[in-house]
């Protein structure tokens, strides 16, 4: 296989950004309050694109109860990915997703003059095993 055939293949197999033009706020562990941040935030400009870091399927969508509008992606590995604070979500529960998929539009949902993307990463999968996505984000990101 020559070397353009094999970055082809490692790009289809690798993840995305899961946005761009981005810088970071927030990040894992800072206070908030009687919880720490379980995430990191990318901020930028409202409606500026969120992808889908990798193929799958969306496990669901919603407007949690302060009123921002989050994204969970089952990827293909069996990790999970949370987006949070999206101005517009382009998607649906349940829907099958490819890698670098538009799924939102960034905003400040629940989180009113702060625009930006809470970005989580549940790399086993499971939804209360939050690991802190800095080296995931630094790997894909090609801005940090």
């Amino acid at each position: 296989m020559d070397v353009r055939a094999q970055e082809a293949k490692k790009h289809r197999k690798g993840k995305v950004c899961p946005t761009k033009n981005f810088w970071l706020g927030a990040g894992w562990g800072a206070d908030r309050g009687k919880r720490s941040h379980k995430g990191i935030d990318m901020g930028g400009k409202r409606g500026t694109p969120i992808f889908a870091v990798e193929a799958g399927r969306i496990n669901r969508t919603k407007r949690q109860s302060n009123g921002a509008l989050q994204i969970v992606l089952r990827g293909k590995s069996g990790s999970k990915y949370y987006y949070g604070h999206m101005d517009k979500v382009t998607i649906k529960g349940g829907q099958k997703v490819k890698k670098g998929q538009v799924i939102g539009k960034m905003g400040d949902s629940g989180s009113p003059g702060a625009v930006h993307l809470h970005f989580e990463y549940w790399k086993s999968g499971r939804e209360s095993a939050a690991i802190n996505p800095i080296k995931f984000v630094k790997r894909v990101c090609k801005s940090i």
